[in-house]
């Protein structure tokens, strides 16, 4: 069976990766606002998981915007790296 990966979870994808970025946070730092792993994040920035709409509000409070931000179409976000130490 493909792996379907729908319009809206890359939409969802780049936006937290866009909004990690923006904020200077590494995956790690992410992973341990949200209480889970570095390697879950990653899963979801690449588009590897899908999430609900409870987390989706989840995310939206640990960036302090509205869930629907994370819905925006935005401009791919090339670099998706940030230092482990730097939050």
């Amino acid at each position: 069976m493909p792996k379907i990966v729908t319009k809206t979870r890359k939409i969802l994808a780049n936006n937290i990766v866009y909004f990690r970025i923006k904020n200077g946070w590494s995956q790690e730092y992410f992973a341990e606002l949200l209480g889970t792993s570095s390697g879950y994040v990653s899963e979801i920035e690449n588009e590897k998981r899908n999430i609900s709409s409870d987390y989706i509000d989840v995310i939206a409070n640990i960036f302090n915007i509205e869930p629907h931000e994370l819905l925006i179409n935005r401009v791919p976000v090339e670099n998706r790296r940030i230092n482990r130490h730097k939050r």
